[in-house]
């Protein structure tokens, strides 16, 4: 099982740094296509991120206060993955939508 940590944790890395390369990209060529593949990336960095440290936590044995242990952080971690992308999303689309309407229309 630790192999499996060690290969998330270089994903994680790998994929932040694409996300870098593609923001200066993004923006050297005012591409929003660009920047909304980097901020997609950026969301699965983040996923891959917060899976690395919460696979670390949920191996913690249980304790009188936590008595079922810490199995339910992949939970934690699903849903703060889901408002990530949402806030992505509406990013993305606040961008987005200026430049598809008419000039007189902005």
């Amino acid at each position: 099982m630790e192999i499996a940590k060690k290969i998330l944790g270089i994903a994680f890395a790998l994929n932040l740094g694409f996300v870098v390369v593609e923001i200066i990209g993004g923006i050297l060529t005012n591409s929003v296509a660009i920047l909304s593949e980097a901020l997609h990336d950026f969301g699965d960095s983040l996923s891959l991120g917060i899976s690395w440290v919460l696979e670390k936590y949920s191996k913690r044995e249980s304790n009188s206060r936590y008595t079922y242990g810490f199995k339910r952080l992949s939970l934690l971690g699903a849903i703060i993955n889901s408002i990530i992308l949402l806030v992505g999303s509406v990013f993305i689309i606040k961008e987005a939508l200026p430049r598809v309407l008419p000039p007189g229309k902005r």
